[in-house]
């Protein structure tokens, strides 16, 4: 019997013939042609992932100082800081973390002083420290894993050196096991209002495969009373992973859905070397993306059918989360990013910090340990309005022909291809909206519109 797409989609929807977005997916599906293939989806990378550093560390710092010193920028800035540790190493996680050996109090207040004396030094630099802060991100890792003393020392810190006020957004990463009750109001007393959960799933099998410890009840319950202290609360979805199924990937939706979770962040699981090995032993490594496509894309049509539209590419959200963090470039805000591999834009200088070991060693009072910088180019500047757009998930079609493009009729043909493949839909007011396989195919729409301005002549 031949394989057809029909067949492909049949076979994997045959138990939830009961959606009612069955039709919709298929169609979406279907519409998909060379070169959208979905084995052949590109992740959109930051510029520091594409190319390498234009200055090493103490370079990008002085390079940096100086822009500081002569910017005349005055709008707000988005903090984020980054905290490696884990109370334990979950083999799925591709995130930046590791759990801390013996000594692991001495560890975690050596890291906090070194990140304090960071802050230090950048609310020194040029006008960052009379600026507006919108938000305050803290990731990881697990940042609650540094304990309440440690929290409470960070957000001194952060207070004394920068203008937070009473609209700044305090808001971190976490899993459930690490959010106790006095956790919680630790968090809750020193101005956090926004959580981000890494649930992953609300399959207790596939919890149990990934290294999650606890149940999907006991992650009902920490979310509902995080929910009823007033905070937003966004999650975590992994498409990909061991024993799930569509059933129970639904079901746990509908499950935050119904207690009232305010943000959907939907994935693909990420292979990377850190979790190379764990992926290998699931039989992963060389996996069909085609299941989690599908996954993926009914998903975002469950989200959307009640009411959630993205503000991300990848994130499903309600009206009260504003998911401020990860839409500063469409604010024009710079992002200060400290700790160890935190990343930052200073207007058009990307800047990063190295891994923890070169991290604790090259920081100083005067030095923040960068690992290297490097400034957007004429065509990243050119660039940087379109990929802004499409990661916020919707373009007005007047920005895609500012740019001189060659041949004539370029812009015209990327824009029918988006539409005929169903990577986009028109919202009315010129706009297009990624559609749900919009999201999909993110990065293969910047690479379009990057070889459009490769072949240009400006």
């Amino acid at each position: 019997m031949e394989i057809t797409r029909s067949t492909l989609f049949d076979e994997f929807f045959r138990k939830a013939l009961y959606l009612s977005c069955i039709d919709e997916i298929r169609q979406q599906w279907e519409s998909l042609h060379p070169p959208y293939e979905v084995d052949k989806w590109i992740l959109p990378l930051p510029l520091w992932a594409k190319r390498p550093y234009d200055d090493s560390g103490r370079r990008a710092w002085q390079v940096l100082q100086e822009d500081l010193r002569q910017s005349h920028r005055n709008n707000a800035i988005c903090i984020y800081l980054h905290i490696p540790f884990c109370s334990s190493k979950c083999g799925f996680c591709d995130s930046y973390s590791f759990r801390l050996g013996s000594h692991y109090q001495e560890h975690i207040g050596s890291y906090l002083d070194r990140l304090c004396e960071e802050i230090e030094l950048w609310g020194g630099q040029g006008n960052l420290a009379q600026r507006t802060v919108s938000t305050v991100h803290m990731g990881g890792g697990t940042p609650t894993f540094i304990g309440e003393a440690g929290l409470q020392k960070i957000v001194n810190c952060l207070r004394k050196h920068f203008k937070i006020n009473d609209l700044t957004e305090w808001a971190l990463e976490s899993t459930v096991d690490a959010l106790t009750l006095t956790m919680i109001n630790t968090l809750h007393g020193l101005g956090y209002r926004r959580l981000h959960v890494g649930v992953q799933s609300l399959e207790d099998e596939v919890r149990r495969i990934i290294g999650r410890h606890c149940s999907a009840r006991e992650v009902v319950d920490v979310i509902e009373t995080v929910l009823t202290m007033g905070w937003v609360v966004s999650v975590d979805l992994i498409c990909g992973l061991p024993s799930q199924t569509l059933d129970g990937f639904l079901k746990g939706i509908q499950t935050l859905i119904d207690i009232g979770v305010n943000g959907f962040s939907l994935y693909e699981l990420l292979i990377y070397p850190q979790n190379q090995k764990w992926a290998a032993q699931y039989g992963l490594t060389h996996r069909c993306h085609l299941p989690n496509y599908f996954q993926f894309i009914v998903g975002a049509s469950i989200l959307e059918s009640q009411g959630f539209r993205k503000n991300l590419f990848n994130h499903w959200a309600d009206l009260r989360d504003k998911n401020i963090y990860f839409t500063f470039p469409t604010r024009g805000e710079d992002c200060l990013a400290m700790g160890t591999i935190a990343d930052g834009v200073i207007d058009d200088y990307h800047y990063r910090h190295p891994r923890y070991a070169d991290y604790m060693r090259s920081t100083q009072p005067d030095f923040p340990g960068l690992e290297g910088g490097l400034r957007k180019n004429a065509c990243e500047q050119r660039m940087h309005p379109v990929v802004t757009a499409i990661l916020s998930a919707q373009i007005q079609v007047d920005l895609l022909y500012k740019q001189r493009i060659s041949p004539p009729g370029g812009v015209e043909r990327m824009i029918d291809n988006w539409l005929e493949n169903r990577l986009v839909e028109p919202v009315g007011d010129g706009a297009l909206r990624l559609t749900a396989s919009g999201s999909w195919f993110a990065g293969n729409m910047i690479a379009d519109y990057s070889s459009l301005l490769a072949g240009g002549n400006g």
